[in-house]
């Protein structure tokens, strides 16, 4: 497979339901093999090196890739990948509860995102999926949340696909699902890095899930706004900015300067509630400087996979839309899923790049389940 860099209904709807579900927590060893880049530059010392190269890949002339990296090596690791699985409670199953919905996180979050504390009513995706009938595996992705910590300077793309590939292979074969054996379906759901994560999981492996929906993302290079998660966040050092929290850490591992570096890459007033926006500050996670280098390595030809497939962002998605996705989605997204038995894309009114944080994110998963049922899923 190729990739390339990424130069990268407004209707009032009610809060879902509540809903019975059945939650199992795992801690999952997985050993896999990537093809890794490899770093090349000299960890940063102080907040002052992260600022300089910012300016420095923001830049009209930034370096090519290989100026960053020095080539690559296959790496063989274990490690631990913390997961919940989430299923309708007896008596509240349905056609969908075979379906699993496989969810990867972006950067900056961990699978709380999916399921966050503050209102599930209003912001759990997987409450609402449940809801539906389905069931839901989401994990912390590796270095996030209780999932092995690495090196700032390893953790990329390649080894996160590696593990999400792992992953749906064991829920395929019915473990890590609680009681509900091997399921008829599996769909990969991602937002941000993690739709990066699910997509070149795609690409490398067609047959590996049934449908795909990509939230918080788009392939038009001509509106992507390629530096701009950077330039909103204004990453310093995870370490230096919580120590208490972070300490750990090495100085890959960057965060957003404060809250509202937070506001301004995630959240669009004045569609989101303030306490959300503080919720996410607060447990917001470091993220790699190399998963931020290789976010951008997307899918440029068509791809076999012939499941429904869906692209849904909010309408003023500053990362990939440049603050409007209104005709932004569509093209070339659809000339990458020639195959596929459908395909949509939605500019979600009143959200920003944090889709299920936005008070009106209970619209966004009924279109995601609206289009999963009427596609068979």
């Amino acid at each position: 497979m190729k990739f390339s860099p990424l130069i990268p209904l407004l209707t009032a709807v009610a809060a879902a339901p509540a809903t019975t579900r059945v939650c199992e927590s795992y801690k999952i060893p997985v050993t896999v093999t990537s093809e890794d880049l490899i770093y090349a530059l000299p960890p940063f010392e102080s907040n002052y090196d992260v600022a300089d190269f910012i300016d420095t890949i923001s830049s009209r002339s930034a370096p090519p890739a290989s100026a960053v990296f020095s080539g690559t090596h296959n790496v063989t690791a274990t490690y631990t990948i913390a997961a919940t699985f989430c299923t309708p409670g007896k008596g509240h199953r349905n056609a969908n509860s075979d379906t699993v919905l496989i969810a990867t996180h972006g950067l900056n979050f961990d699978r709380r995102y999916w399921d966050p504390k503050p209102q599930p009513d209003r912001y759990s995706f997987v409450d609402f999926a449940v809801n539906q009938g389905y069931s839901v595996f989401f994990y912390d992705r590796l270095g996030t949340g209780q999932s092995s910590r690495v090196s700032g300077y390893v953790a990329q793309l390649s080894n996160q696909v590696a593990i999400l590939q792992k992953l749906v292979h064991l829920v395929k074969d019915g473990k890590y699902v609680n009681t509900l054996g091997k399921p008829n379906a599996v769909v990969l759901v991602g937002h941000s890095f993690g739709s990066s994560v699910s997509l070149a999981t795609i690409a490398a492996e067609p047959a590996i899930a049934d449908g795909l929906i990509l939230t918080g993302f788009s392939l038009n290079t001509t509106y992507a706004n390629p530096t701009g998660f950077v330039m909103a966040v204004q990453p310093r050092i995870a370490a230096e900015q919580q120590p208490k929290k972070w300490q750990k850490l090495d100085t890959g591992y960057l965060t957003p300067a404060d809250l509202f570096a937070n506001v301004n890459t995630f959240f669009k007033k004045p569609d989101f509630d303030v306490k959300i926006s503080q919720y996410s500050d607060e447990t917001k996670q470091p993220f790699a400087v190399t998963e931020v280098l290789t976010a951008g390595m997307l899918v440029d030809q068509p791809l076999t996979f012939t499941g429904p497939t869906m692209l849904i962002s909010g309408e003023y998605d500053f990362i990939f839309c440049t603050s409007d996705c209104n005709g932004a989605l569509e093209f070339p997204a659809s000339l990458v899923f020639p195959r596929s038995k459908a395909f949509k894309a939605v500019s979600y009114p009143g959200a920003g790049h944090g889709l299920n944080l936005h008070v009106n994110a209970v619209g966004a998963f009924q279109e995601m389940t609206n289009f999963l049922h009427s596609n068979g899923l």
